[in-house]
């Protein structure tokens, strides 16, 4: 039997996809191997330069294909909570500054004034969304050519805000033909236009569907050799910013010394990293290697530590299991008796973050029903790690 048209698509986007993969692994084991080869500290950090975009590179495959999967079994779901939007665009915008500057293109910021400060939605899924619109805009267009992200406000009505979000080009455009297949799993435009820019063609059918989940519709309008458009509206909540609490020190980097930690993680390399880049916080780090270990050293003294990095899959005691342990003792009329103050002070426990590999929403859901208080995903993400560590210095007294 002939192979069909649906299993000839898949068969040429898993090529794509290996390809895409292989790639930044070239880069990555290569630059490895010419570091390893030489002393001279210039060469060593351009490799390593390197190897950090290439890694970055692959990260965004690997996210994609668990997109995909997810999408196709209908488990795409949104994690919606309080952001600034006015940040997370200056954000999105301030990752492309090195494309825009290398490829010598000018980027206009269109936003309207009145946009809401603090909105209520998916911060990473939006992000992710126009990190895509502005990566093919650029990808798309030629040296010198402009690129126009623009928000606006629709509407207002009660807590809900209307936004209309799009990105603009100058670049070569999208035929008639080829816009009927964009927003297709397994289909690029060209195989020809994929040799050109590269990559797997899966962005879009991501954005299509977490705009989707949003309550919008993604619409485009192009015409070869003059450009395209990609925009979609979308109606979040909205809310008032509230005063922050003044955490800040003298010296803002001695603010986090105050903090004592539990780092609960099974894999050397893993503890490793994540002391590295916690070096210069001046916070006290404690190491457990298996949940059994980040069990007894909290009970053994529970005033002394703030937070507590939880992996998941350790040998012994995973941290689902040391989490609900954790959370027991704590409930205990002992604890109380012993830690009055702490009842006082947090009553929930002693927050405990989720920092593991398990990255779907199921996972973050699994990890909340064991008494965790957050998730972080691996590999760390330094910003994301240091935003829960400013929020936790917001709760101490």
């Amino acid at each position: 039997m002939g192979e069909n048209k649906s299993d000839s698509a898949k068969s040429n986007f898993l090529a794509r996809m290996s390809h895409e993969m292989r790639t930044p692994l070239n880069a990555i084991i290569g630059m490895c191997t010419i570091a390893q080869a030489t002393s001279e500290p210039e060469r060593i950090a351009d490799c390593l330069s390197k190897i950090q975009e290439a890694s970055a590179n692959l990260l965004g495959i690997v996210n994609d294909i668990l997109d995909m999967a997810n999408i196709e079994a209908g488990k795409l779901k949104l994690i919606n909570a309080k952001f600034n939007l006015s940040q997370m665009l200056q954000n999105v915008v301030k990752t492309k500054n090195f494309n825009l500057n290398a490829k010598r293109q000018n980027l206009i910021l269109d936003f309207d004034p009145e946009l809401p400060s603090q909105i209520i939605a998916d911060e990473h899924r939006l992000t992710q969304v126009l990190d895509n619109f502005l990566s093919n805009a650029i990808k798309f267009t030629g040296p010198e050519g402009t690129i126009t992200l623009s928000v606006k406000k629709i509407k207002e009505e009660n807590s809900g805000c209307t936004l209309n979000i799009s990105v603009s080009d100058t670049g070569i455009g999208i035929s008639k033909d080829g816009l009927k297949k964009i927003f297709s799993l397994f289909e690029q435009v060209d195989g020809g236009m994929a040799r050109k820019y590269e990559g797997s063609g899966a962005g879009l059918v991501i954005c299509e569907s977490i705009v989707h989940l949003m309550g919008g519709v993604v619409k485009v309008s192009s015409e070869p050799g003059k450009g395209s458009c990609f925009g979609f509206e979308i109606t979040v909540e909205m809310e008032a910013p509230a005063e922050a609490k003044d955490t800040m020190a003298s010296d803002d980097g001695l603010k986090y010394k105050k903090l004592s930690i539990i780092l609960a993680e099974d894999v050397e390399i893993n503890r490793e990293i994540v002391m590295a880049l916690l070096e210069d916080t001046g916070m006290a780090i404690e190491c457990a290697e298996n949940g059994i270990e980040a069990l007894e050293k909290y009970k053994a003294n529970p005033s002394k530590y703030n937070l507590i990095f939880m992996d998941i899959h350790m040998p012994e005691m995973d941290g689902y299991e040391a989490t609900r342990h954790i959370r027991a003792f704590e409930q205990d009329a002992e604890f109380a008796k012993y830690n009055p103050r702490l009842q006082l002070e947090r009553p929930e426990g002693i927050p405990i973050i989720a920092m593991t590999a398990n990255v779907f929403k199921e996972d973050v859901d699994k990890c909340l029903s064991a008494g965790m208080n957050g998730h972080l995903g691996k590999p760390v993400d330094i910003e994301e790690l240091m935003k829960k560590l400013d929020e936790l210095l917001l709760t101490l007294p």
